[in-house]
Parts: structure tokens; sequence; C-alpha cells
């Protein structure tokens, strides 16, 4: 592996293309070293990231990136977008994906030094390539450190969001008939029933948060789950809770877990968008590795039970819903209600 030290990064002439991973918790993964490396830059150097079109407007929260492209999501807009690459003259490229598409833009624009990992796939598309060593127990974010950094540092930074002025200001006003505390629930889950704890322990701990703290919920995640939050508030006073899954931008989904005391969510993207925003969360998992992709947050707790854990499981597995179901709606509230008061 080629060290890609200060000697590196350090220098005025450097334009570097981060190509991004395509999921939002892979993305705020990648965060730590993508802030560790802009701390190596050298101040006239030029860090652009490319990301997939729905992913802009997580990146466009990060402080890292001083552009952002969107990469077309058709085959046959690729000639174009390379065109455009290669008229910002970069000399390298970094590629946290491990897929072929994800390097075929940079090789298109002629990046004279393209880096990723060595997939026999693309072997003729990457001419830095790394071999990542099979580390079970390390954290995703470490794998993002090698290609980025080469040698990495002892400790990363916690990834850092910062919702525009706008959004956090839609956010203060969607949250103002609301009582303080409040908890923020995130009951779905892209993977499917495999990531998603019972709907009726989250509907358990809303009920719980709000008799202990006299609070208030609010309801997030996808439009997809805008029907499911509905349900499990049912039960609950119609004045110290609010549904807006799919109801906002992303920024302001990012400023609403911002402006909460605390989160309740599953093994997801919105799990790590809560840590990345600096509220603590309660991350519950089913066969998922949270040493692998936990949340990285100082203040987060995992909740698992788990014989054994498994990065790649089925979609509806048996097996981890039986692990999802172990973990009781009163475990969940005894962590989230020792969660430190917020300076809200």
């Amino acid at each position: 592996m080629t060290g890609y030290g200060a000697s590196v990064w350090n220098r005025p002439e450097v334009r570097l293309l981060v190509v991004a991973p395509n999921w939002l918790g892979d993305g705020v993964m990648a965060m730590p070293a993508l802030q560790e490396l802009r701390a190596r830059l050298h101040p006239q150097a030029v860090l652009h990231l490319a990301c997939k079109p729905g992913q802009t407007g997580l990146w466009q929260m990060h402080g890292a990136p001083s552009r952002i492209h969107a990469l077309p999501s058709a085959a046959r807009n690729l000639p174009q977008q390379a065109r455009l690459l290669r008229e910002e003259a970069y000399t390298h490229a970094v590629l946290l994906p491990n897929s072929f598409r994800s390097a075929l833009a940079p090789f298109l624009a002629g990046i004279p030094r393209r880096r990723g990992t060595a997939d026999p796939l693309r072997r003729l598309l990457v001419n830095d390539p790394v071999r990542l060593p099979r580390l079970p127990e390390e954290h995703q974010q470490w794998e993002n450190a090698r290609l980025l950094l080469g040698e990495c540092p002892a400790q990363l930074p916690p990834p850092r969001l910062h919702p525009p002025a706008a959004a956090t200001a839609e956010a203060a006003s969607l949250l103002q008939a609301l009582p303080a505390p409040r908890l923020a629930l995130i009951p779905g889950a892209a993977r499917g029933p495999a990531k998603r704890w019972p709907g009726d322990r989250f509907a358990a701990v809303a009920a719980g948060w709000i008799a202990a703290r006299g609070g208030a919920v609010v309801w997030l995640g996808t439009a997809e789950d805008h029907s499911l939050c509905a349900e499990l508030g049912q039960a609950l006073p119609g004045a110290q809770q609010v549904n807006l899954a799919g109801r906002t931008s992303l920024s302001v989904f990012a400023a609403l877990l911002a402006g909460c005391d605390a989160v309740v969510a599953n093994d997801s993207g919105g799990m790590h968008l809560a840590a990345a925003v600096g509220t603590p969360v309660a991350a519950i998992f089913g066969l998922t590795n949270p040493a692998k992709t936990g949340p990285l947050h100082p203040q987060a707790a995992v909740l698992q039970h788990a014989a054994r854990v498994d990065r790649a499981i089925a979609r509806d597995s048996t097996e981890a819903r039986a692990a999802l179901e172990a973990v009781t709606a009163d475990e969940v509230l005894e962590r989230v209600l020792a969660f430190p008061p917020s300076a809200r």
C-alpha cells in the first residue's frame, strides 16, 4: 500500500477527487477520515467529492469537500460527466466504494492517480490499488482511513455534520409546539425486517419517555415509514408527538435530530445521521456487527442480544428477527433515560 502521509497531501498542487460511498450510513462512516484528510491538506490544495445524486444533500452539510459533483445515474451520461471532471484537472482520485462503476468516471476523466481497493473487476481502472486487511472487529471508518490516508492516525475525529441555517430554522419551527425534552424515534431501516426492531417496542419506549420526562416524541424516517409511524403513535397524546417521517428534506431531517435530546434507531442511515449531528443515540442491532458499523458518537448506546454477528444477512432473516426481539423496550428506555441532560 502506498503511504499517503503529509508529504503527499501537504502540497499546493494537489487536486483531489474523492468518490463517496453510495449509502447514507456508509457516507457518515467515511467522514472521520475525510475530516482528518482535510486537516492534512495544504491550504491551497483542492478537495472535491463525487457522489450519487441522492447523497448531495448529505455532503453539503459536511465541511471537508469544497465542491460536490453528482455522478449520473444513467451510464449514457458518464462520458459527459467525465468531460466535466477532466476540466477540473484533478491529480488524484480516491475511490471509497468497491465497485466498477465508481472507478469508471475518474478513469474516463484521465485522472493520473486513481486509488482504490484491488478488486479484479476494475484492475484496469485503478492504478494505485490497495488491499485492505480483513479485520472483523475493526470499524468501517478505518477502511476509509486506509484508502484516504494510507498510514492511519491513532484516533480519528467523530463525524460532524452542520445543517444549514435555513434547515435549522425550519426544524425549530416544526418542534416549537412540542414540550421538551424531545425523543426522536426512527423505526424504519432500508434493509428490511432483518434490521427492524418490532414497532410495538418503539411505541412502548415513546410512551415511557412521555411518562418519565413529560416531554414529546418526534417520529422520523422516509416517506415509506410515515404510515408506520402514524400507527405507532395512535395511543400517544397528540400534543406530545409529531410524525415528520418523509415530510422533510435530508438537511431538515438532520436539523430535527440535532434539535432532539436523544434518538432511538435501528442499525440504519438515520442512526448514523443522529450520531453525526451530535445527538446521543440508542442503536438496536440484530445480527449486524456494531464493532464494524456502530454509531460514531461517544455517548451512543448499542443494544444487542445475538449469539453471533454477520455482516451479510438476508432481508427477512429469522435469526436476525429473533435477536432483535430479544431486546426489550424497558432496557432501551432505561438507556435513553440515562443519557446526560441536553444543554439545549
